[in-house]
C-alpha cells in the first residue's frame, strides 16, 4: 500500500539550511539547526499542535547537528569541534575530530542506542576549478562517552543521514554523492559496522538522498532533496508512502511529539546549488523554485500512522 500524505508548515523559520531535527523526550522539545548560520533552535508546543521557536542559540559557526545530552544541555558539533552547550548558552569544549578544519566540517550527527555520538563530515570545498566534485574528503566517526574518537568510514564525499533499525542490528547511511542509501550490519556492543551493501539507489533526477529516520516498525523515511517529499520505504526497500511539502528543498526528518507520531521535516530556504542540476539531475525548475517556494526554509509537520523513537541522548 502506497500512502501519500501532506505535511503542513509548522514554523516559518526561513532557515537557509534547516537540518538535523531530533526530538528530546525529556525536554519535550524539538531541536534542529540552521547549519549555514550556526543557529541551534528549540521548538515547543503547549498542545502538541501549535509549534513555536521557544529558544535559540547562535554559535556563528557552521553546525553539523545538535543532540540532547544525558547530563543536561546539548552537544553541538560545529566544524570539527564537539561542544557542550548549556541552557544559558555557555559553551565547553568536549572533543575534536582528527581532521583539518580548513578542509572538512561536520554535516550530520546522531546517537546510537548506547549513547555514542556518530558524526559524518564533508569537504568545505566540493568542486575543483573545472567543476568536478572532489570525492572522498569526508569520514564517519564514532565518539564514545569518554571522548574517544574512532574513524568508522573514510573516503566519504558528502556524509548525510544515519539511523538504526529498531532491533539495533542494522545501520542505514547516506553518502549523498552516491545517490544511494547503504545498509550495514551493526555490532551494538562494539559500535562497529560490517557487510556494507546498497539498500536503495536513485537515478539522476529522482532526488538527492539526505537525512533519514527509522520508525518503530522498521520503515525508513528518507528526505529526497529536490523532490519536495519524504519517501517511506519498507525494510525490504519497497516504496510504501510519500509525505509532500511545499518546497523542493527537503533536507531531513525525525519523529517526535508527545506520542512520537509526528514527522518533523526540515527544509532549506536558499536556491539549490547549480551542481544539483548539472551533476545530480534535478530539474532546473526545482533549482530555481527552491528559494521562493512557499515555506522555504521552514519546519513542516505531518501526523503519521506510526510512531518513531525519540533521540538517544549523548552519554558523555
Amino acid at each position: 500500500m502506497n500512502i501519500h500524505m501532506e505535511a503542513t508548515l509548522a514554523i516559518d523559520a526561513k532557515n537557509t539550511i534547516g537540518e538535523g531535527p531530533l526530538w528530546d523526550a525529556r525536554g519535550e522539545r524539538l531541536l534542529w539547526c540552521d547549519n549555514a548560520h550556526g543557529i541551534v533552535q528549540e521548538a515547543r508546543s503547549d498542545n502538541n499542535k501549535d509549534w513555536y521557536i521557544s529558544r535559540h542559540w547562535t554559535l556563528n559557526r557552521y553546525i553539523g547537528g545538535a543532540v540532547p545530552r544525558q547530563d543536561g544541555g546539548i552537544i553541538v558539533v560545529a566544524g570539527i569541534d564537539i561542544l557542550a552547550l548549556d541552557d544559558n548558552g555557555h559553551i565547553t569544549p568536549f572533543a575534536r575530530l582528527d581532521a583539518d578544519p580548513k578542509k572538512v566540517r561536520a554535516n550530520d550527527v546522531k546517537c546510537d542506542a548506547q549513547g555514542r555520538l556518530w558524526v559524518g563530515t564533508l569537504g568545505n570545498d566540493v568542486l575543483t576549478s573545472s567543476g568536478d566534485v572532489i570525492e572522498g574528503q569526508g569520514s564517519l566517526y564514532r565518539i564514545d562517552p569518554d571522548g574517544t574518537i574512532t574513524t568508522i568510514l573514510s573516503q566519504v564525499t558528502l556524509s548525510n543521514g544515519l539511523d538504526w533499525s529498531p532491533d539495533g542490528t542494522s545501520f542505514y547511511y547516506v553518502d549523498s554523492h552516491t545517490l544511494a542509501v547503504d545498509i550495514f550490519d551493526f555490532d551494538s556492543d562494539k559500535g562497529t559496522l560490517h557487510n556494507r551493501r546498497c539498500f536503495k539507489a536513485f537515478a539522476k533526477g529522482e532526488g538527492i538522498p539526505n537525512g533519514l529516520a527509522v520508525d518503530q516498525e522498521g520503515n525508513i523515511w528518507l528526505a529526497l532533496m529536490g523532490s519536495g517529499s519524504v519517501h517511506r520505504y519498507s525494510s525490504a526497500g519497497e516504496l510504501i508512502g510519500k509525505v509532500r511539502i511545499s518546497t523542493p528543498a527537503v533536507t531531513s526528518c525525525t519523529f517526535g511529539g508527545i506520542h512520537g507520531d509526528h514527522l518533523f521535516i526540515t527544509s532549506a530556504g536558499r536556491k539549490l546549488p547549480d551542481i544539483t542540476h548539472h551533476l545530480y539531475g534535478l530539474s532546473q525548475e526545482a533549482v530555481e523554485y527552491s528559494a521562493k517556494a512557499p515555506g522555504a526554509g521552514g519546519l513542516f509537520i505531518c501526523q503519521t500512522n506510526v510512531s518513531g523513537p525519540a533521540a538517544t541522548p549523548f552519554a558523555g
